[in-house]
């Protein structure tokens, strides 16, 4: 009975991921087309988000000071994953400026390759032959849906292909410290509450010195009337809100599963996300651009298939040894 509540707790945690994830994508690649500056919104989604994490902290928990995390951790541990976490989204933001959503979301899905680099780098998993022919395969896919795109543009490409490699690092230095206890942070709500503010720090230099400038020129912001800037201000705080969403809603998955849960969730979403791209948001595929869609989603596929049988005869390593689908320990440190 207590699986199955807890099967039931993860399938909501998914469609929860889900419905932001897909939201604040369509509205990103909406709102940018008509606000073109995608690192400083990116910013003040980063800041809202962690006032509100922080008012929530302060005043609905009623924390009083204790606990806090040492430096030593923070410097080490918190800070790589935040200033990682701040360039994937910033940089995936700043391609929606030149790339459709199919485009992106095929990109994205490249990550899965960056996170299985990262593992092996960090030692969490062993270097295969069957993982250089997954990372070959998504490598194919992707030239072949970028294979005489009208909508390519290579600033572009290079944006979200870099977002994808540091979200790779991302993935793997969150999952690090949201699945082992003994840092302290496997509570999403104090991980997000420390990681949060550094994300929007780190961000803040790249969104001034590649923005600051055009914005402060900008008709929206030396013309603007006042419809024009509650429009501006409405837009950001809708984007903020979504954010706050996303963002709790896949920390809250990663630290309750494992990264094949993570992992197949994300092939689902990509789905869904290309055919709605293709049917309401009016992007055009081509057969070779189909066709490599379907050989990415072979290599991705085989990414998980080979996740499951390391899980099950227990070869991975000890950030990745929870079991999929089983109960985490309820009883793990939260310091709230």
């Amino acid at each position: 009975m207590a699986n199955v509540k807890y099967i039931l707790r993860i399938l909501a945690q998914i469609v929860f991921y889900y419905t932001w994830s897909i939201s604040i994508t369509f509205f990103n690649k909406w709102s940018f087309s008509n606000f073109h500056f995608p690192l400083t919104v990116s910013f003040f989604h980063m800041a809202i988000v962690s006032h509100v994490i922080w008012v929530y902290r302060t005043l609905v928990k009623g924390y009083t000071g204790a606990d806090k995390i040492s430096w030593t951790l923070f410097i080490k541990r918190v800070c790589p994953t935040a200033v990682s976490a701040a360039l994937d989204i910033g940089l995936s933001n700043w391609s929606f400026m030149y790339i459709t959503v199919s485009m992106y979301t095929m990109c994205k899905s490249s990550t899965i390759v960056f996170i299985l680099i990262s593992a092996i780098l960090f030692k969490l998993e062993k270097p295969k032959l069957l993982s250089a022919v997954v990372i070959a395969l998504i490598a194919i896919g992707l030239f072949l849906f970028t294979y005489k795109s009208t909508s390519f543009n290579l600033f572009g490409f290079i944006l979200v292909m870099c977002a994808s490699g540091i979200g790779g690092l991302r993935w793997v230095l969150a999952q690090i410290l949201l699945q082992r206890d003994s840092l302290g942070l496997s509570n999403t709500l104090e991980f997000v509450y420390y990681v949060e503010p550094v994300m929007a720090a780190s961000i803040l230099p790249l969104s001034l010195g590649m923005e600051g400038q055009d914005m402060v020129l900008s008709p929206d912001f030396i013309l603007a009337g006042k419809a024009q800037s509650l429009h501006i201000l409405f837009i950001v705080a809708v984007g903020a809100s979504l954010a706050l969403g996303l963002t709790f809603s896949e920390y809250l998955l990663l630290g309750n599963t494992s990264s094949i849960t993570v992992s197949i969730c994300g092939i689902i979403k990509e789905i869904v996300i290309l055919v709605l791209a293709s049917t309401v948001g009016g992007d055009k595929l081509s057969a070779i651009n189909i066709s490599g869609l379907i050989v990415c989603l072979v290599g991705i596929s085989l990414h998980v298939y080979l996740k499951y049988q390391a899980t099950k005869f227990g070869e991975v390593e000890d950030s990745e040894q929870t079991e999929d689908l089983l109960p985490r320990d309820e009883h793990s440190t939260v310091r709230s």
